[in-house]
């Protein structure tokens, strides 16, 4: 009896360890078969960042104007110069012919105000009786100066730049363009300077120092 009871309960237990093997796989198999027909989709995003920083910049690209050496001739009570050309040979002897002003470029990626100043009057630059020292703006690059409009742009305005005519220069900063623009195309101004040194000017090397502002719009 024990040994048929024996085998009876083997038989039994492979039974029920087949039975569940097999449970087992179809569980398995369903469910790998149910992914497949359901097709999930999934998405996923990724990021490209920077931070771009606000630059306010000027530049003098030509940042001098020099005549040289020379005197005024004996005869004569004044030479007068300027940085388009003129130099009177009548009145004036060796100072070299300067053809060219000051350049000064917006180079940042803002509009600005542009204030300029010098550091000495005409008196303190030359000296003796009847100096000149004057300045006058132009456009190097058309509408590089305009009037400021709404959200800090530049509108169009070829009379917003201010001393497009000789003017005595000052030492104080003063307003010279509400809104100098930033564009490639159009960020670039002239400063002409012009001069007349009396016969009885001072003597020896002489400077004048242009300080350029900008404030960004």
């Amino acid at each position: 009896m024990s040994e048929d009871l024996s085998d009876k309960a083997l038989t039994l237990i492979v039974v029920i360890t087949l039975a569940v093997a097999f449970s087992s796989t179809m569980v398995f198999y369903s469910t790998f078969k149910g992914d497949k027909m359901t097709a999930a989709a999934t998405t996923e995003q990724a990021v490209a960042r920077l931070n771009i920083t606000s630059r306010a910049s000027i530049n003098f690209t030509i940042s001098s104007i020099d005549w040289g050496s020379g005197y005024v001739n004996e005869t004569k009570y004044y030479c007068q110069l300027n940085s388009e050309g003129l130099n009177d040979p009548g009145n004036c002897t060796n100072f070299t012919t300067v053809g060219e002003g000051l350049r000064l470029e917006n180079d940042g990626n803002r509009n600005v105000q542009l204030n300029i100043s010098t550091n000495n009057t005409a008196a303190q630059f030359l000296g003796g009786t009847g100096p000149i020292y004057e300045w006058k703006f132009g456009f190097n690059e058309s509408d590089s100066c305009g009037s400021l409009g709404l959200g800090s742009t530049c509108v169009t305005n070829a009379s917003a730049l201010d001393y497009q005519s000789y003017t005595t220069v000052p030492t104080t900063s003063v307003e010279v363009c509400p809104c100098f623009r930033s564009d490639n195309t159009n960020d670039l101004l002239n400063l002409e300077l012009q001069i007349r040194v009396p016969s009885d000017s001072f003597t020896g090397l002489r400077e004048s120092t242009i300080t350029a502002v900008a404030t960004a719009r």
